[in-house]
């Protein structure tokens, strides 16, 4: 057994207990596996009502660097949007969200991973319009940048929920009390 000082040790506690795949299922329960969006008033004016429904995918992380340990996480979400200005226009949309997480640590003795707000310009979609009138309000009606702040908003939502600390923040004192309890 090779002994480590408490730097080393530190900084190897933290690589092997955060890891992409701990984080990927982290973003996972946060995002769940749907997403309801709606009615939202949008367009000039507010005169489009959106309602969108869809599926969030399994989340993909990669390290972007050591210290801090932070990763980046995208998201697949595919989305069917119902767009009312005096019609219904309907759109699907495929695309993924991107998310930057930070893992942190705190007093006493806890991990915390700071999830950064999303930006509008993190979220991107490929957007099929079904028929000429929805691929007219698709361009007119600016859907992807509606849908892009409003996915963004819907994110960050989530992200600042309260049981999400239930994901983010990990006390480590109680589990090594119970640990040690246990010997």
């Amino acid at each position: 057994m090779r002994q480590l000082d408490y730097r080393a040790f530190g900084e190897a506690f933290i690589l092997r207990a955060v890891t992409p795949e701990r984080v990927v299922d982290a973003v996972a329960r946060i995002a769940g596996d749907r997403v309801e969006l709606g009615p939202i008033k949008a367009g000039p004016g507010g005169r489009a009502t959106v309602n969108a429904h869809g599926r969030i995918g399994e989340p993909q992380a990669d390290e972007e660097a050591a210290e801090p340990l932070t990763y980046t996480v995208r998201v697949p979400v595919d989305v069917s949007l119902q767009v009312k200005v005096g019609t219904v226009n309907r759109y699907a949309a495929s695309g993924t969200i991107d998310m930057r997480l930070v893992v942190r640590t705190a007093e006493p003795l806890k991990i915390v991973i700071d999830v950064e707000p999303v930006r509008p310009e993190q979220v991107r979609f490929e957007i099929e319009a079904k028929g000429m009138p929805a691929r007219f309000l698709g361009r007119a009606g600016d859907v992807d940048g509606e849908l892009r702040r409003h996915t963004a908003a819907y994110v960050n939502e989530r992200i600042g929920h309260p049981d999400t600390s239930r994901f983010t923040t990990i006390d480590l004192l109680p589990l090594m009390e119970r640990v040690w309890a246990d010997l």
